[in-house]
């Protein structure tokens, strides 16, 4: 009979300690990317496991070396309400590439595998991948790199004949020569004299090597060097054209190498195009800006108005704000928008970033808490989904906007498993589907309910608590808490579930009538992604500039709401019930948010009294 194995206990001091060195090793050798790192690992590995995940371990050195680089920071995290100035990137402020065509270092999809042989393989093909091209961008790059050098080295040389010619007629020492060739006795029309002069004029070295020599050989010296370069001297004028003509060459090759010639030959100017779109079918405005023409006049005009934009020598609000609307609503380079107003890719580039700092401060006007309860476009139902929860003043929720990040930096931005890089967005809307209150830049990674925490906790992210007998519809991301109202757990709750059997126990009626009313969030963000495709698949720009699209995208979104105008999109999502964007997920750790014993306890008395009044 074999011997009895002890059983292991994760209470014994020291397996935690081993246990968390093994995790360092298998991170170390498959990467952040592979299975270690998910729920399903963990789970797998042992059953004491999952529990030793919850709890607090006695090394939090050793998870720090874990998890480092895989933990959200919000270092970029901003809000149109917070009372500190939006950070930005430390770098140069913005680059005419920042939306070109250029490599995102995005990286494919790695899937959940059990098997680490596997996800080495992937890795080795997606680094050959990328060697391989980069070794076609080097030898597409080869001739352009050699006529840079060609053209650097004339700029050089040029600026060499400039620093000569320069020096050559400056008087910073002239005086003391002249002074000195006085004090000789030379007339000024004997030769000795004027040779002399011509050579104070030649160099400053030639200067400095008179003030230096004694008198006695000055005459000799004279003699000497200005026939040795009597030859070479030129009058000024001939020395100031032979500069010039240095010049116009160095231009003219500098000009032929950029190719500055003119690609934007349309007969229809930017303005004669911004005109049309003022003037023409109505239609054109909603295709290129996917917004109505009344909207699109109405924010010109509120701009110009509040003196946020003006309009330059060239280029007026109009056409600005048509380049800026043009390029998030159909996420389009700045190579295409310069094509079709006919400007150049820097103007383009100015005219955007112009145009998106002064969304900045047009956000802080248009997100913002409401007071009133009232919903301009209500249903039927809605009211009587509204007499259900009198004390609901909106829903709260957090979506996933794309992001693309620097690849050593793309670990804590993948979020809910999909492989690709977010950004977590929190937000809240009234009834109406305006969004009172938006924070973003959040690490894709990082749970709903940390968002809320942290954002909430944040004396300076001014998010608007709802008075003491009002409160936020949540889903089962967040604690059920004075203030937010979440559904029963262990309960059916999303519309979809309750499509083929209606609702039966109170519970379930008190779910389902809580999934209708919070709906209206979901929906909210579908008119927001669907006007906006920017959203859904971001460009290139430094991550502190997608965060502020991301802003300014939700302050159209209420300006259109707010002027009460006729929208197709919104008028697509009043009664549509849109699909959560939540998944299974959404449930983990939900308890990590503790607001106190006493509020989740007075928001379960207020669950159970409005379940018991369907019931």
């Amino acid at each position: 009979m074999g011997e009895k194995k002890d059983r292991i206990s994760w209470k014994v001091e020291g397996v935690e300690k081993t246990f968390l060195e093994a995790c360092l090793r298998e991170v170390t050798i498959n990467g952040r990317e592979g299975s270690s790192l998910k729920a399903l690992s963990w789970r797998n590995s042992n059953k004491h496991v999952d529990s030793l995940r919850r709890t607090p371990l006695p090394y939090p050195d050793l998870c720090t070396q874990l998890f480092e680089g895989a933990t959200a920071t919000s270092i970029h995290s901003w809000g149109p309400t917070s009372t500190l100035p939006r950070p930005t990137q430390e770098s140069s402020q913005y680059s005419l590439h920042d939306f070109d065509d250029i490599d995102c270092t995005q990286q494919e999809t790695v899937g959940l595998s059990d098997e680490s042989s596997a996800q080495s393989k992937k890795r080795k093909n997606t680094d050959t991948t990328k060697s391989q091209n980069k070794s076609k961008d080097k030898g597409k790059d080869k001739g352009k790199d050699a006529s840079n050098s060609r053209l650097l080295e004339i700029g050089e040389d040029i600026a060499t004949v400039a620093k000569i010619f320069v020096e050559k007629h400056s008087s910073s020492n002239l005086d003391a020569c002249m002074e000195k060739l006085e004090k000789l006795g030379w007339g000024i029309f004997d030769p000795r004299y004027t040779t002399a002069v011509a050579l104070f004029g030649e160099s400053a070295d030639k200067r400095h090597v008179w003030l230096t020599i004694d008198p006695a050989i000055c005459e000799n010296w004279v003699k000497t060097v200005g026939a040795h370069y009597g030859i070479l001297l030129m009058d000024s004028d001939e020395e100031i054209a032979f500069f010039m003509l240095l010049c116009c060459y160095w231009l003219n090759l500098a000009f032929n190498r950029i190719g500055r010639a003119i690609d934007n030959d349309s007969e229809m100017s930017g303005h004669q195009h911004t005109q049309e779109l003022l003037h023409g079918t109505s239609t054109q405005c909603k295709d290129l800006m996917r917004l109505s023409r009344e909207a699109y006049v109405l924010l010109c005009n509120h701009f110009r108005r509040n003196n946020w934009l003006q309009s330059s020598r060239h280029i007026s609000i109009e056409e600005k704000m048509a380049m800026f609307l043009a390029t998030i609503a159909h996420n389009k380079r700045f190579r295409i928008i310069k094509r079709r107003f006919q400007h150049s890719t820097e103007t383009v580039h100015r005219c955007f970033h112009e145009v998106l700092n002064a969304m900045m401060i047009f956000a802080k006007e248009v997100i913002v808490p409401t007071n009133s309860n009232a919903t301009v476009n209500s249903s039927e139902r809605h009211r009587k989904l509204k007499e259900i929860f009198p004390g609901a003043i909106g829903a709260l929720d957090g979506t996933l906007v794309h992001a693309v990040v620097p690849a050593d930096q793309q670990t804590r931005y993948r979020g809910r498993g999909k492989g690709e890089c977010f950004q977590n967005v929190l937000g809240i809307c009234d009834f109406d589907m305006m969004f009172t209150f938006v924070w973003a830049g959040w690490e894709g990674i990082t749970h709903d309910s940390r968002v809320l925490k942290e954002v909430a906790c944040n004396p300076t992210s001014g998010f608007p608590f709802p008075p003491p007998d009002k409160y936020y519809l949540c889903d089962a991301a967040y604690t059920n808490t004075r203030g937010f109202m979440t559904p029963y757990r262990n309960t059916r709750y999303w519309l979809a579930d309750y499509r083929r059997r209606r609702p039966l126990t109170k519970e379930e009626k008190f779910n389902h009538a809580h999934a209708q009313l919070r709906n209206v969030i979901e929906r909210a963000y579908g008119v927001l992604k669907a006007r906006f495709p920017i959203l859904k698949r971001m460009a290139p720009f430094p991550f502190s500039v997608q965060r502020d699209i991301v802003v300014a995208c939700f302050a159209v979104h209420n300006f259109i709401r707010k002027c009460d105008i006729h929208d197709e999109l919104f008028m697509a999502f009043e009664e549509n019930n849109a699909q959560p964007q939540g998944g299974q997920n959404d449930v983990e750790n939900v308890h990590d948010m503790e607001w106190g014993s006493q509020g989740n306890e007075y928001m379960d008395n207020l669950h159970d009294q409005i379940a018991n009044q369907l019931g």
